[in-house]
């Protein structure tokens, strides 16, 4: 058990650093493709493209939770040494997501010919042709990632999660690179950077399969593998994930730019986004360290050693009181490091109240994504259920009843606020899962 623990602890160390280094460089990239972008696409524009990525973001939530059902069993499969049944999963898994595409592709798609683009993007300043070539692409490629990003759950799975990382970076690494040579060659034109963004990580994907399967030939997907008896386990632990998704993520987080868009208009959205971008850079670092315990949750769970994953936990808290004396120190610096970041584009500013409020979301959904990582890795996903779906209720009525005063401010703190609610009841329930208390839905 000794040699088991020693191994879960150096699988993860590695890690870690590996997605740190990784994540530096995805960093910088996060951090270079705002100016360049802000130059290339003048700021009403870039912030229709913030609108229009919000958009996007929420595709990543309409598999309906396949990818993270499927995630707990796959690793489940490999940690028993079952790679007979890691592929059906798999194989089971991007078959059904296929499926999806093609019909959401469909539903999409059509409805561009008839929808007022304009209005919905509260813009004059392009054509409804350009608007809706723009989001055709998106569209098609993003849907196309929907379903060839899973691949990276293979390495998740494997205990490998630098893999995933990697392929993620380079997608990132790519399009920064396309945005760059567009600056220097082509006037602002919001398609290309659309057709940068999107098509950049389908490659990445498309390319890294050739060698991921060629090293782990016994999980190469095929039609044989496909298991309905599987997808049903595989749909049914996955709607829970959707619906937490869908919820707490989708239309809490994902609204946050359309929101401010026809509020305040969409150059507020580029004034949240810029405050957002600098502080997310402390929630991707809380990422680093806390994305590679869920499945090494799962996998501890699975050899019932339940010792280790207390005090993992108790050390991923620790991490997270770390973080937060770091924001406040990036709280003070926030304004000189906006006039650095921006460069020549001093006309554009965030006010301090928009730093403050925008930092407080991120404490509070670091603090959320701690506890709800070890619920995932054990598969208790109920109380999640039903906290998402009230805090996304009262999200909303809050939001309708300060319509008029909201500003960029109230739509952070009303995120903050429901994270907060969301955090301290998953605690609760990771304590008694802990201490071994956990009865009825406290354990489901």
């Amino acid at each position: 058990m000794l040699h088991v623990k020693d191994k879960r602890n150096k699988s993860l160390r590695n890690n870690i650093l590996y997605s740190a280094l990784l994540k530096i460089t995805g960093l910088s990239c996060s951090l270079l493709i705002v100016p360049i972008t802000l130059h290339y696409l003048e700021q009403e524009t870039y912030g229709i493209w913030l609108t229009m990525s919000s958009i996007l973001y929420w595709f990543s939530f309409f598999d309906i939770g396949l990818g993270n059902g499927m995630r707990n069993y796959l690793t489940a499969s490999l940690s028993q040494g079952n790679y007979a049944m890691a592929r059906s999963y798999f194989s089971t898994t991007l078959i059904l997501l296929t499926l999806i595409a093609m019909v959401l592709c469909a539903l999409f798609v059509i409805p561009l010919y008839f929808l007022d683009l304009e209005s919905l993007f509260n813009t004059a300043i392009l054509s409804e042709d350009e608007l809706r070539h723009a989001m055709l692409i998106a569209v098609v490629f993003t849907l196309v990632s929907f379903v060839i990003k899973n691949i990276g759950f293979i390495f998740i799975a494997l205990q490998k999660y630098a893999m995933n990382s990697f392929l993620v970076v380079s997608g990132n690494v790519i399009a920064l690179l396309v945005i760059y040579i567009l600056t220097k060659t082509t006037a602002g034109n919001l398609i290309y950077v659309v057709m940068a963004f999107t098509i950049s990580p389908v490659a990445v994907y498309f390319i890294a399969s050739i060698p991921i399967f060629a090293h782990y030939p016994r999980l190469r997907p095929t039609l044989k593998s496909f298991d309905k008896t599987i997808a049903k386990g595989i749909i049914s632990k996955g709607l829970g994930f959707f619906l937490i998704q869908i919820t707490s993520c989708l239309v809490i987080f994902g609204s946050a730019n359309v929101i401010i868009t026809h509020t305040v208009g969409p150059s507020g959205v580029t004034v949240y986004n810029i405050a957002y971008k600098y502080f997310n850079l402390l929630a991707i670092a809380y990422t680093i360290v806390i994305s590679p315990l869920w499945n090494a949750y799962t996998d501890a769970y699975v050899k019932n050693d339940l010792q280790w994953i207390r005090k993992t936990f108790i050390r991923s808290l620790k991490m997270w009181g770390m973080s937060v004396a770091f924001g406040l120190g990036m709280l003070l610096a926030s304004n000189p490091f906006y006039k650095f970041w921006l460069g020549g584009k001093t006309d554009i500013e965030v006010p301090f109240s928009v730093s403050l409020c925008t930092l407080l979301f991120i404490f509070t959904f670091n603090f959320n994504n701690c506890v709800t990582y070890l619920l995932n890795g054990l598969n208790k996903i109920r109380v999640q259920i039903y906290t998402s779906v009230i805090t996304t209720a009262l999200f909303f009525i809050l939001v309708a009843v300060s319509h008029n005063k909201l500003g960029i401010e109230g739509v952070s703190l009303y995120m903050a606020l429901c994270y907060a609610l969301m955090g301290a009841i998953h605690l609760y329930q990771c304590k008694l899962l802990i201490c071994g208390r956990a009865k009825g839905i406290w354990n489901e």
